[in-house]
């Protein structure tokens, strides 16, 4: 990211990260129930699908200028995804030791518990080494993969065929991922992981940059809300006539969605100044990789304590965020820190 913050694009990080860990949280998912549903989970599950998308566009959007300005390809490549893969293989070493299930540590102990979930992950292997040692970190091989094959275009001089390649890869991905009850088409690893949806999104940021495109704040919302409706409908379709899931990480209304958020944000660069986002935005990542394990050890104590459901799902979102916040700036002062948090 460039030396400069655009306060837009860090408020929208930042609100992305809270939507991201309220959807890990389960928020309302249990309590309160309407007609027998979690409705309020239903609609908040739902509403926050857009984040990772967007962090995705962000992320192609300030790597157009490190590629562009650099006469070595590889390097920028190098610079900009060593990092990541030290920080993915140290956090996937760490939630790969430390037990997630207290109950079953308790009454069987650290071996049993950790059995269990190697075997889960040792069950498809090409999947979880595209995913890593806990569920969230393919977001990290996600985006490598994405400015690798950026990188790889460029390089060779042809950049015409990355939004073909991308937009390939991203319907082959929800052919193979959500609409599955409708194609029978199967893929080797669970489709949000790896390029095929990574690399559109990081290729559409690119490219917004790239030629400078722009849109004002009534066309990007209208943009927005349509992607935001189509990514509904077809949620519905696959579960109310397809014997599909209701929930979905990636549909093809996914991309209109975040590009109409990502260029709303664009356009309007004092939005959320108020939340004073860019002090803490080297921290985002951090907070992103180790949130996760807050929240199991979180609904971990919970459960232990009989916490009514409805209080835990307003304490998550706040208690995970500032202690994985806490957890990152302690992490920063340790003499290994930089192999865990930028």
């Amino acid at each position: 990211m460039t030396k400069k913050r655009i306060i837009s694009f860090e408020s929208g990080r930042l609100i992305a990260l809270l939507a991201i860990i309220a959807l890990h949280s389960q928020v309302f998912m249990k309590s309160p129930l309407i007609f027998g549903e979690p409705v309020i989970g239903m609609i908040l599950n739902q509403a926050s699908r857009f984040a990772v998308p967007l962090f995705f566009i962000i992320a192609g959007y300030f790597y157009y200028p490190k590629l562009v300005k650099s006469d070595s390809k590889e390097d920028v490549f190098w610079q900009y995804t060593r990092p990541l893969l030290m920080m993915w293989l140290s956090w996937s070493i760490i939630f790969l030791l430390i037990p997630f299930n207290f109950t079953t540590l308790l009454n069987d102990g650290y071996w049993a518990e950790r059995t269990n979930y190697w075997s889960g992950l040792l069950a498809n292997p090409l999947n979880s080494l595209f995913e890593g040692g806990l569920v969230h970190l393919w977001y990290i091989p996600a985006l490598i993969c994405a400015v690798g094959i950026i990188t790889l275009l460029h390089a060779f001089k042809v950049e015409a065929i990355l939004l073909p390649i991308a937009l390939i890869l991203f319907v082959y991905g929800c052919a193979a991922g959500s609409y599955v009850p409708v194609t029978d088409m199967e893929a080797p690893i669970f489709t949000r992981n790896g390029p095929f949806f990574s690399t559109l999104l990081v290729a559409l940021g690119y490219e917004i940059h790239r030629r400078k495109l722009t849109l004002d704040s009534k066309q990007s919302i209208i943009l927005a809300f349509s992607g935001f409706a189509l990514f509904l409908l077809e949620a519905n379709y696959l579960y109310f006539f397809a014997n599909g899931a209701f929930y979905h990480d990636f549909l093809l209304g996914t991309p209109l969605w975040a590009i109409g958020i990502f260029l709303f944000l664009q356009g309007k660069p004092d939005f959320g100044e108020k939340l004073k986002a860019s002090t803490i935005s080297n921290d985002l990542l951090g907070v992103y990789l180790c949130h996760l394990l807050v929240v199991i050890y979180f609904f971990n104590i919970v459960f232990m304590l009989g916490v009514n459901p409805i209080l835990s799902s307003l304490l998550a979102v706040p208690c995970a965020f500032f202690i994985s916040l806490l957890v990152v700036k302690g992490l920063r002062k340790l003499p290994f820190g930089q192999l865990l948090v930028r």
